[in-house]
């Protein structure tokens, strides 16, 4: 794996972290601000990659009135540069692809026809 890779990671774990971090604090200020309905269908949402888009709408939609200005910014920019970074590394993975034949092919293609004996048998009218 390339140093570039690596790096690549490592960003993504960051972004990704951080996205958590501020969905977490999104949640808090619904249970703060009494919506605990919405709170929890985010938390049980967030398994189906629902919740985490609810959460991130409604807290832009109320981050004037919440003051989540700042924490909202830091979200999308976590999550424009994720998306960035792991686009960035499924072409880094497309380029770390051997050329040629595969690990199975290569070892087919070093058997010997004499080490298979396989005997045909004529068919029975």
């Amino acid at each position: 794996m390339t140093l570039f890779a690596i790096l690549l990671y490592l960003v993504a774990l960051v972004v990704g972290i951080g996205s958590l971090v501020c969905f977490v604090l999104v949640v808090v200020e619904m249970f703060k601000r009494e919506q605990t309905g919405l709170g929890i269908a985010c938390i049980v949402l967030i398994f189906c990659g629902i919740g985490g888009i609810i959460a991130f709408v409604y807290g832009w939609i109320k981050a004037n009135e919440w003051g989540l200005q700042k924490i909202m910014l830091a979200w999308t920019v976590c999550l424009v540069v994720g998306i960035a970074v792991n686009v960035m590394l499924v072409g880094v993975g497309a380029t770390m692809v051997r050329p040629g034949a595969t690990d199975f092919q290569q070892q087919l293609d070093g058997m010997q026809l004499d080490d298979i004996n396989i005997e045909l048998e004529q068919p029975s009218p």
